[in-house]
């Protein structure tokens, strides 16, 4: 059985309802079947001094995804012995289960970062991208940069089309949740600012026992 899948990266440092909010809205825009939530245990691209461990960051994860069955928690990249890139994850996602089709999902921010991505050209081909347009003028910068590397692109997402090939969908997202981000709840931590509004009850219960980004 073929399922549509999206996929969401990240180091989850830690997981806060805007994360819960994007997947629950790109799931339905999009019909996907489920979405899972990769963890990256070892970002090349990003310094561990603020970093939880991978273990407390899965523990999290699987704390504030469990309310949403298909939002799904995904340790593909705690398995591997050395640093995740994304291309490496998608070879071995679809050497697991070919016949899916995954929709990778970036912000724009990210996206427009893609030239920095490990073997990007190769990635464009092998997956369709799902792009949050988290700024209007974001969408401009993306549309040049998919041109100039001859890319398929749509705006006009429908979730009765039907699929083939590679191609990226951008997406306009607008949420009340959309300015939450894990540097904020660290910074609010750090200063005993009140943060129940950003996380699930048990991801701040885990980050209180292990005093997680107090310091």
């Amino acid at each position: 059985m073929s399922n549509n899948i999206g996929l969401l990266g990240g180091t989850f440092n830690p997981i806060h309802r805007g994360h819960i909010d994007l997947g629950l809205t790109v799931l339905a825009a999009f019909n996907l079947d489920c979405i899972y939530y990769i963890l990256s245990a070892r970002p090349p691209h990003k310094k561990s001094g603020e970093l939880a461990s991978s273990e407390l960051r899965w523990e999290m994860l699987l704390r504030a995804l469990k309310p949403f069955p298909a939002l799904i928690p995904c340790d593909i990249e705690m398995q591997l012995p050395h640093d995740s890139w994304t291309i490496d994850t998608i070879q071995l996602l679809i050497q697991k289960n070919p016949h899916h089709r995954y929709f990778f999902i970036s912000g724009s921010e990210g996206f427009l970062k893609i030239k920095t991505w490990k073997n990007y050209k190769q990635l464009l081909q092998m997956i369709s991208f799902i792009v949050i347009l988290r700024l209007d003028h974001h969408k401009t910068m993306v549309i040049k940069l998919l041109e100039e590397e001859n890319i398929p692109y749509t705006t006009n997402f429908l979730a009765q089309e039907s699929f083939s090939g590679s191609k990226v969908y951008l997406y306009s997202y607008h949420s009340g949740t959309i300015d939450i981000s894990s540097t904020l709840i660290r910074e609010h931590v750090k200063e005993s600012k009140n943060i129940e509004h950003f996380v699930d009850s048990e991801v701040k219960k885990i980050m209180e026992e292990n005093k997680l980004y107090e310091k």
